[in-house]
């Protein structure tokens, strides 16, 4: 039942232009596995959230003061890593794929790299990337 009021595509996506903005709701902004774009073709990742995350990060901002938003522009191929149960995983990449322990072993290596980023404090996150800016 959709009761948000929120324009959706036929599956029942958050219909968005290319700037990740609701094409009824110039105030609401969506990412990744929730929205569907008409324009081009996206897989259903949450991958693409973790890409469009600086494009919306920038689009927040020029929604609040005025300016104009950027579009985001979907990688044409994406690594997909998919665990499967204990210790079991499957890739792709394009037409490549690939499974096994080692494909879990390598996910779970980047998931841990991933949130590592997110669980250090404001504070010193700030101070690492004003040095990685020099």
């Amino acid at each position: 039942m959709q009761v948000s009021g929120l324009a959706l595509d036929g599956n029942g996506y958050i219909a968005v232009d290319r700037n990740h903005r609701s094409v009824s709701h110039a105030n609401v902004f969506a990412a990744g596995d929730v929205c569907a774009r008409n324009d081009v073709l996206m897989q259903r990742s949450g991958v693409h959230a973790v890409y469009a995350g600086p494009v919306l990060a920038d689009n927040l901002i020029a929604a609040l003061s005025g300016a104009t938003p950027r579009p985001y522009h979907p990688k044409h191929r994406s690594l997909y890593l998919l665990a499967c149960g204990p210790r079991y995983a499957i890739a792709s990449w394009g037409r490549w794929s690939a499974e096994g322990q080692w494909v879990w072993k390598w996910k779970d290596w980047i998931d841990r790299r991933f949130i590592a980023r997110f669980s250090v404090p404001p504070a010193t996150r700030s101070m690492q990337l004003l040095k990685e800016s020099r």
